[in-house]
């Protein structure tokens, strides 16, 4: 079976269908963000067809600045009557070869449950990091609440600000999550980049007098977003700012049009998953994330 480069932007429908439909679970928004070249570094999207030009497989290899530093993300997707055919593991090389000189690690994730596709990983030489857990809520109800004296929350979707380098700042200090650890840090500039075409940034800033506290950002497709970031200053936590700029992001995703809100967190920051329990958001699937050397 002939495996060629994909045709992007013009495959991205049918190659984000294909890889959803393998695994539901899949965030078909997270999905279509990896397809697209404009928010990478270095994209690579391989295909593989049936004779009637049906996809059998598909790999993508992808660096970009929300990544940590030399790490370079790979998906392989075969359909399910293609396992251990050894279709997946030449995807899996040809989404390795000829990286950029300044890859050094390989990382990818597994559905929790898939076995078979676990047993590929570790294969594959992949280790176990970290568990994810993404969790949905509709918005079907969503509605602002008035904030508290000398709290304001602002609609910024195009995230440009007067006061830039002190959202800056505030978006850099309030990452002390488990992903920043791993060299993830997301940057203002990097959100801005972030969506995918047909696709665009939700987001609101929370000030405490005057001055930036919290922020929330989140990726829209269609009538479904991914929330990507909720951040609170660490000298402001306490007092329920991270809750506030949430139920305000739905509010606004709402009255756009948005239905359904997806998030995902570490499974040991029990802080932010309690607070989305709160807010109405149920457990959707846990995703664990691999990583091994690029050789």
């Amino acid at each position: 079976m002939e495996i060629t480069e994909a045709r992007l932007p013009d495959d991205a429908d049918e190659l984000v269908d294909f890889v959803v439909n393998r695994t539901p679970k899949q965030d078909r928004t997270t999905v279509r963000a990896d397809l697209d070249r404009g928010t990478a570094g270095s994209l690579r999207v391989l295909v593989a067809r049936e004779t009637d030009g049906a996809p059998a497989g598909v790999a993508v290899a992808r660096t970009s600045a929300n990544l940590p530093a030399g790490a370079l993300l790979v998906i392989v997707s075969t359909r399910v009557d293609h396992g251990w055919q050894g279709l997946g593991s030449r995807l899996f090389a040809a989404a390795l070869a000829d990286p950029d000189d300044e890859v050094t690690r390989v990382v990818g994730c597994v559905l929790d449950g898939d076995q078979h596709s676990m047993d590929v990983a570790l294969h594959w030489g992949f280790e176990r990091k970290q568990t994810s857990i993404t969790s949905a809520c509709a918005l079907d109800d969503a509605v602002a609440v008035e904030p508290p004296h000398g709290v304001t929350v602002e609609v910024c979707d195009e995230l440009i600000f007067d006061d830039d380098v002190a959202v800056d700042a505030l978006l850099r200090a309030s990452q002390t999550n488990p992903e920043a650890e791993l060299g993830l840090v997301l940057t203002l500039s990097g959100l801005r980049e972030s969506a995918a075409p047909g696709q665009r940034p939700v987001a609101v800033l929370t000030r405490v007098e005057g001055r930036p506290a919290g922020i929330a950002v989140a990726l829209a497709d269609g009538d479904q977003m991914h929330l990507m970031y909720t951040g609170v200053d660490p000298t402001l936590r306490g007092r329920a700012l991270g809750r506030l700029t949430k139920v305000f992001l739905h509010a606004h995703a709402h009255d756009l049009g948005i239905r359904t809100a997806l998030t995902e967190n570490d499974e040991n920051n029990a802080g932010i998953r309690r607070v989305n329990d709160q807010l109405g958001y149920a457990r959707h699937s846990a995703w664990h994330w691999m990583m091994r050397p690029i050789q």
